[in-house]
C-alpha cells in the first residue's frame, strides 16, 4: 500500500480550446487541458492536451521505464492534440493505458488515432515504440488501479458527451470535471459525485454574465461548460475541501483570472484558479 501522504496533483495544461502562447497568459499559462496526479509512483495523467508536451518531457528526465494511466475526457482535440507530442510514448519500454469512451461507430483508438493520420500528421500511432493499451469506459463505471487506488466516473453534459473522473486513495479524493455544462438548478449528479472531496477541478470558462449573453453578446448556453459561480455552488453543496476554477476561455487574460479568482475566494475561501506548474498536495 503507497503511503497516505503521497498524493500529489500538478498542472500542465489549464485552457479550452486552443493554446494561447500570449503576453496575458504568461502568470496562468496558456496550454490546453493535462493534469499529473502522482501517487508514490503511480502515474495518473488527466487528459492530452497541449500541456503533455511539457508533462512528456519532465518524465523523460527520471531515467528510467514509465508506466502511467491516462485518462480522457472525450477526444475533442483540445484535450487529444498534444497525445502525438508526448515523447515517453514513442519510447520502448514505456507502458500507458489510455482510459476513455468509445463515441458513435468510433472506439477510443479510432478516435486518437485519427489526428495521426495522412495528411494530418506523418507518425502513425501505430508506430509509437511505447506498450499502448486502450480500455473503453462507460459513465458511471469504477475502477480499482491497484494499490488502494480506485477511479469513479461520471457523464458529461457536452456536445458529443464525454467523462469525469474521481480518483481516491487513503480518504483522498481529486474529482476532474471538465467540459461539462451546469443544469437550470443544482445538478444532484455532480453533488455525489464530488460529495466530501478534498479536490474539485471544474470547468469555469465563463462567468454568468458571458453564460447569459448579456450586453448583446451571444448565450453560451448549450455550449458544454460552466461558470465559476456555478463551481463555487455546487462545491459548497457537496462540502468538498477545495476547488481549482480549469479549463480558461481562449480570451481571458492573466488579470482577468485574477480578478474571477478574487471573486470566487469570497464566496469560497479554499478555491484558486489553475495555473500551469502549479502542484497541490491532499
Amino acid at each position: 500500500m503507497i503511503e497516505s501522504t503521497d498524493f500529489t496533483v500538478k498542472f500542465w495544461g489549464v485552457r479550452g480550446s486552443i493554446p494561447v502562447p500570449a503576453p496575458y497568459t504568461v502568470r496562468y499559462g496558456g496550454n490546453t487541458s493535462c493534469v499529473q496526479v502522482q501517487i508514490g509512483e503511480r502515474l495518473i495523467i488527466l487528459d492530452a492536451g497541449s500541456g503533455i508536451y511539457h508533462l512528456g518531457q519532465d518524465l523523460l528526465q527520471r531515467g528510467t521505464a514509465i508506466r502511467g494511466e491516462i485518462f480522457i475526457t472525450h477526444c475533442h482535440w483540445d484535450h487529444i492534440q498534444g497525445f502525438p507530442f508526448f515523447y515517453p510514448g514513442f519510447e520502448s519500454g514505456n507502458h500507458f493505458t489510455v482510459y476513455g469512451q468509445k463515441n458513435g461507430d468510433f472506439t477510443l483508438f479510432d478516435q486518437l488515432t485519427g489526428q495521426m493520420t495522412f495528411p494530418y500528421f506523418p507518425i502513425k500511432l501505430q508506430d509509437m515504440g511505447a506498450r499502448l493499451d486502450f480500455q473503453e469506459l462507460m459513465a458511471g463505471a469504477s475502477l480499482d488501479l491497484g494499490d488502494g487506488i480506485l477511479v469513479g466516473t461520471m457523464a458529461n453534459n457536452h456536445p458529443d458527451g464525454g467523462l469525469s473522473y474521481r480518483i481516491q486513495h487513503a480518504g483522498k479524493s481529486c474529482c476532474y470535471i471538465t467540459d461539462h455544462e451546469h443544469r437550470p438548478h443544482l445538478d444532484s449528479a455532480v453533488i455525489e459525485f464530488i460529495q466530501n472531496s478534498d479536490l474539485v477541478i471544474f470547468d469555469t470558462s465563463f462567468t454568468e454574465s458571458e453564460y447569459r449573453g448579456d450586453g448583446g453578446a451571444p448565450s453560451r448556453d448549450g455550449w458544454g461548460h460552466s461558470t465559476w459561480q456555478e463551481a463555487v455552488r455546487l462545491v459548497m453543496e457537496a462540502d468538498a475541501k477545495r476547488l481549482v476554477l480549469f479549463h480558461h476561455a481562449i480570451n481571458r487574460t492573466d488579470d482577468g483570472l485574477a480578478e474571477i479568482e478574487w471573486l470566487a475566494q469570497q464566496r469560497f475561501s479554499d478555491c484558486w484558479a489553475a495555473r500551469e506548474g502549479m502542484v497541490i498536495t491532499l
